[in-house]
Order: C-alpha cells, then sequence, then structure tokens
C-alpha cells in the first residue's frame, strides 16, 4: 500500500502534454491575429485632426507590448511548461520500466533457485 504513495500516473502527466500542445497552439494562433489582424493604418481613424498621429501612435505602442510582453512571454512560458512536463514523463516512464524490469529479473531469478 506505502507503493501507491510514490506512483505517478503516466496517462494524467501525458494528458497534461497534450493540453499544453493545444493551447501552445491556440497562443500561436492568438499571436499571428494580434500581429497580422490589428494594423491600423494610417487614415484609417480619419483625417485632419490633431489627435490622429497619437492615437495611431499609442495603437502601434499598445500592439507591441501586447505581441512582445504578453504573448510572446505567455508562447514561451507555456512551451518550458509543456517541455518540462514531458521530459518527467519521459522520466517517471523510463523509472517505471526499470523498475519493473528490475523486478522481474530478481523474481525470475528466485524463482530458478527454489525450483
Amino acid at each position: 500500500m506505502a507503493n501507491d504513495s510514490y506512483r505517478v500516473d503516466l496517462d494524467r502527466l501525458d494528458e497534461v502534454v497534450k493540453k499544453l500542445n493545444n493551447v501552445l497552439k491556440d497562443m500561436q494562433s492568438a499571436s499571428g491575429k494580434a500581429k497580422s489582424g490589428t494594423h491600423l493604418p494610417e487614415g484609417a481613424l480619419g483625417k485632419g485632426f490633431e489627435e490622429e498621429g497619437e492615437l495611431r501612435k499609442t495603437h502601434s505602442d499598445m500592439k507591441t507590448f501586447i505581441e512582445q510582453d504578453v504573448l510572446d512571454r505567455l508562447e514561451r512560458l507555456i512551451d518550458d511548461l509543456q517541455k518540462k512536463t514531458s521530459k518527467t514523463h519521459g522520466a517517471y516512464q523510463d523509472q517505471e520500466q526499470s523498475t519493473s524490469n528490475a523486478m522481474n529479473k530478481g523474481h525470475t531469478s528466485s524463482q530458478n533457485k527454489y525450483s
């Protein structure tokens, strides 16, 4: 029963990796939309009023902030988490296999001794 407290559910860990991959794909889609779908061309807000240039500059600054400081950072964070979770899954899987092999070898050699 004590072994259960150390057991890692590899299926759940694999599920987390898959979900993080989906989130990363969604983030990349949002990032693409932020870069290409939010362009504000000159004159789009009208012409001949003094705040037009300031509005476009503020829009450009906010667009850059969203792309670099929000979306890029989130993508890197999610990508890092996905890679670390995947690596952890692999390490636990390898250890589980190694332990299983060691137990099977010990069990087989015990059977040979007492057969």
